[in-house]
């Protein structure tokens, strides 16, 4: 009895260590249910319905505690921007006239472009404005 009450404060005290290092809130929350895990387990609860009583505890604390933790705290993912979104911004130089809609070569690969603006001709340079689904969007730029 007393081997799962030690077993569970093992898990709740490895939930907030991991939790310290990876600022994630979402195992800080394991560690309540195996604090009232090991509770029921000082009570003699048998094993099993310690187990259970863990899962449903850390549903229940996953589904209220890690909105609200992540709604206090403003916590934002960050993710690389995708290969294409790097392409915003580049300056390149026209291969062929461009008016409406083209294709060019970036980085080895060739994109369906819509001009935003005047005609492009061959030589001169556009600048990539953004991206509209699998096409990116362009513009003449204005040399002085």
């Amino acid at each position: 009895m007393m081997g799962m009450v030690i077993f569970w404060l093992i898990i709740a005290v490895c939930a907030v260590a991991i939790d310290v290092l990876t600022s994630n809130f979402c195992f800080m929350l394991f560690a309540i249910g195996a604090i009232v895990a090991a509770i029921c387990g000082t009570l003699g609860v048998p094993l099993m319905i310690q187990v259970l009583i863990f899962a449903v505890v850390n549903i229940v604390a996953l589904a209220i505690g890690y909105p609200w933790l992540k709604k206090k705290f403003n916590v934002k993912v960050k993710s690389a921007p995708l290969m294409e979104e790097t392409y915003i911004g580049r300056v390149i130089k026209c291969e062929k006239d461009i008016e409406d809609k083209g294709q060019i070569k970036v980085n080895g690969e060739y994109w369906t472009v819509i001009n935003e603006g005047d005609t492009i001709n061959q030589g001169e340079k556009f600048i990539i404005t953004g991206i509209e689904g699998i096409k990116l969007k362009i513009k003449k730029v204005q040399e002085d």
